[in-house]
């Protein structure tokens, strides 16, 4: 209900602040709080167990380049179409997964995106096994150095041995036609007695780097069925020195945006996390109970691993083929996953039968705006009609001003009378809001967005405008500051909302004088395009050039109420 000029103003106002709270504001409360994990009592193990090497303590061994850590000569291969794996035969470390579909940078000539990185580097992520052996010499860890007996392209199989050569391990790590390495550990227990061993499969990850998106998560990912066995988002800044177990998970693992790294928990081995050294972080998988092999007798112990993009249809895959449950739960479809999910399926689909994702993106504003197009038109008509009666609005306001009951009831009188509400202009903007959040949402997350060129100096839209109007676009040999990086995609955004809002409160036929609320929208008009062209600034360019294409048939669409209103009269 509208008082006078002042509360209207006001109300415009905490409108505009609320519409931004939301927007921005929602994914950084609401989005973070997800991310945060939900605290996880810490459990003991009920069977007291050797303690294994700590291989995620942090190493007090010089640091290497990434480079000389790859020259090493105890360093082996194997590859499908889509990864080459490198093992480190000093401990059987898989410390090098790299993607020959997904290059760093969208530059020609970019090297291969490696999701791991080798140890006694300075960003170290790999993953190892360990075993020892209560009352034996047992002890198998990052250290060991295994010997290869064959290579075969996607498999490669090596052994050691106990020191008193009692006990023969034989190793074998394979990758299938995608991104799922196979680790098979098979002992031959040679003694005249029985060993228990006791087994710990590590993820082992050393300095993040982390883009700290509200939007997104990265770091920890996965079912804790501690709790209630949902998927579960753990911050790095939530891990604490101690561990924490996860239970009997299915799948855990290191999520940044694009890539996943996780444990596949074939056989229900108990899953815990922590925090072993300061900013090293560990995800451990390890059998219920010590592992029992009689004399003479051998056993064989099977760890998965996934390490891959966040693609939806590859996750979908496995999630059937491997019975993982929820495993495509491992993208952050944020809060509104039951519209960003299938929407990402959408695009997923879209993305491969056209081969440009602007013409996805244009297609995709086309049938939202369409599919709303009914509800814009009642609102555009009822905008309208408020327009219509605005030099009514403002002579009611000017004979009423020191009367605030007798305004509002001839106000309401008024709006009764002509059929029209107030408030019918804001639904088209309330209708595009989880729409947009969603897009927003789906163009950040989707693999297809990472690296999509657009045309001339656009080569990536998952990343912000590159040419900044504050250097002349380029022409000045000069890096603009961040406040001033203002590029030509946000501009054009920015003239098109302009432009959309002048078309919107274009001055009524009558002539008549406007209502103060009307001079206000007015003078906002001018404001409103400045705030979101730089809001928009640091954006992915993608979802810069949705907004455009909206406000651009948005307009197509007034203009064509306005006309059809102009008929009628």
């Amino acid at each position: 209900m509208l008082n006078n000029d002042g509360e209207t103003n006001r109300n415009l106002i905490l409108a505009i602040v609320l519409f931004f709270v939301f927007i921005f504001g929602y994914q950084y409360f609401f989005e973070r709080q997800q991310s945060s994990g939900e605290p996880v009592q810490q459990t003991e193990r009920q069977e007291q167990q050797p303690k294994l090497e700590e291989a995620g303590a942090a190493s007090s061994e010089p640091t290497v380049t990434v480079a000389e850590a790859l020259a090493k000569e105890t360093r082996v291969y194997i590859e499908n179409e889509k990864v080459k794996v490198s093992i480190d035969l000093q401990g059987g470390v898989i410390d090098t997964v790299i993607l020959k579909e997904h290059k760093k940078t969208a530059d020609k000539g970019s090297e291969n995106v490696n999701i791991l990185c080798p140890r006694m580097t300075e960003n170290e992520f790999y993953h190892t096994v360990s075993y020892s052996a209560k009352d034996n010499d047992l002890n198998i860890g990052k250290e060991t150095l295994w010997e290869v007996v064959s290579n075969a392209g996607g498999a490669i199989t090596m052994k050691t041995q106990s020191a008193n050569d009692d006990v023969v391990v034989e190793r074998k790590v394979s990758i299938d036609d995608g991104y799922m390495i196979e680790i098979k550990d098979s002992f031959i227990n040679n003694s005249d007695r029985s060993l228990k061993l006791i087994n710990s499969s590590d993820l082992i990850r050393k300095n993040p780097l982390i883009n700290d998106y509200a939007v997104v998560h990265e770091g920890l990912v996965g079912i804790n069925c501690n709790t209630d066995c949902k998927v579960k988002n753990i911050a790095y800044k939530k891990i604490e020195s101690a561990k924490v177990e996860a239970g009997q998970s299915k799948w855990f693992g290191f999520t940044d945006i694009y890539w996943l790294i996780s444990f596949v928990n074939t056989d229900n081995s108990f899953i815990s996390y922590s925090m072993p050294s300061d900013n090293t972080y560990k995800i451990s998988l390890r059998a219920k109970t010590a592992l029992d092999i009689g004399s003479s007798s051998s056993l064989e112990v099977r760890y998965c691993l996934f390490a891959g993009p966040k693609d939806l249809s590859v996750l979908n895959k496995y999630k059937t083929s491997c019975e993982i449950d929820r495993f495509d739960m491992s993208i952050d479809f944020g809060w509104f996953f039951m519209l960003t999910k299938p929407l990402l399926s959408v695009l997923d689909v879209m993305a491969k039968i056209f081969n440009n994702m602007g013409v996805i993106i244009l297609l995709l504003t086309l049938v939202f705006k369409f599919a709303t197009y009914p509800l814009t038109k009642k609102s555009l008509y009822s905008a309208a009609r408020m327009k219509e009666v605005q030099p009514k609005i403002a002579i009611i306001q000017k004979n009423y001003a020191n009367d605030k009951e007798r305004l509002n009831k001839e106000l309401m009188a008024l709006y009764k009378k002509e059929q029209i509400s107030p408030m019918s202009g804001c639904l088209p903007m309330l209708l595009q809001v989880p729409i947009f959040f969603c897009l927003y949402k789906v163009f950040f997350i989707s693999i297809e967005m990472r690296h999509a060129p657009l045309f001339w100096w656009i080569k990536d839209l998952s990343s912000p405008d590159p040419v900044f109007i504050t250097n002349l676009f380029g022409l000045i040999k000069w890096t603009p500051p961040g406040w001033l990086q203002i590029g030509i995609w946000p501009i054009i955004m920015g003239l098109s909302m302009f432009i959309q809002q002048k078309l919107s409160t274009a001055k009524s036929k009558t002539g008549a004088p406007k209502a103060q609320e009307a001079k206000f929208q007015e003078n906002m008009m001018y404001i409103f395009p400045i705030m979101l062209t730089y809001m928009f600034k640091n954006f992915p360019v993608g979802i810069v050039v949705y907004w455009t294409i909206s406000n651009v048939i948005s307009m197509i669409q007034q203009w064509y109420v306005n006309k059809s209103i102009k008929k009628k009269a």
